[in-house]
């Protein structure tokens, strides 16, 4: 009860970027890969965001006909969690070659692309106080926040001309790791609880 009263407040995909143990190896997979972009000797290849949306549906009709979370024997985040706390074995090499495509061919693949649990978390996130607001006036839209963001298609709405309100929350896919905040140079962007400034 406990931890579903602080995964609503905290936000949906927080875990994603402060929790799961995939994302570490993610992240320096990533760095890897943009170096390898920028040097020119890898093409980024985005993919679909709806294939997500597909392989949510797969593994919700696997665990209702079979009763078991088959999702669970590929996903990165159970195999390194059980590894930390059981030894390596060799589902490790799943992991292992998820992280070598995401060095060559797709930035953070599995997290944007592929897994549910991650979508699951982006539902929750929608109920969540905590967010990050983006503030239209004062943003130079020199795009930043979009380079480092984990997931760049949540703040589509900094493009110039995108924004249809002066004040705009960063939708439920958001992982709120901050890093958009961090980098903005007007401070256009920053945490806030929602419904905290109507009782202050």
């Amino acid at each position: 009860g406990t931890v579903l009263v602080l995964w609503i407040l905290f936000g949906g995909r927080t875990f994603c970027s402060w929790v799961c143990p995939y994302h570490l190896l993610a992240e320096w997979a990533e760095k890897i890969h943009l170096w390898l972009v920028r040097e020119k000797l890898v093409i980024d290849q985005p993919v679909d965001r709806r294939l997500r949306t597909v392989f949510w549906i797969v593994f919700a009709l696997l665990a209702f006909a079979t009763g078991y979370t088959v999702y669970e024997a590929i996903s990165p985040t159970g195999i390194v969690s059980r590894a930390l706390i059981y030894g390596p074995g060799l589902a490790l090499l799943w992991v292992l070659a998820l992280l070598v495509f995401e060095v060559f061919f797709s930035r953070r693949a599995w997290c944007r692309y592929a897994c549910p649990i991650g979508l699951t978390y982006g539902v929750v996130g929608i109920f969540t106080p905590l967010r990050i607001k983006y503030t239209l006036d004062g943003c130079f839209h020199e795009g930043n926040c979009r380079k480092v963001c984990l997931v760049p298609h949540v703040l589509d709405t900094v493009i110039k001309g995108r924004a249809v309100h002066t004040e705009v929350p960063i939708g439920p896919d958001c992982t709120r790791c901050g890093l958009c905040v961090d980098v903005c140079p007007t401070g256009s962007l920053t945490y806030e609880v929602k419904g905290l400034s109507k009782l202050m």
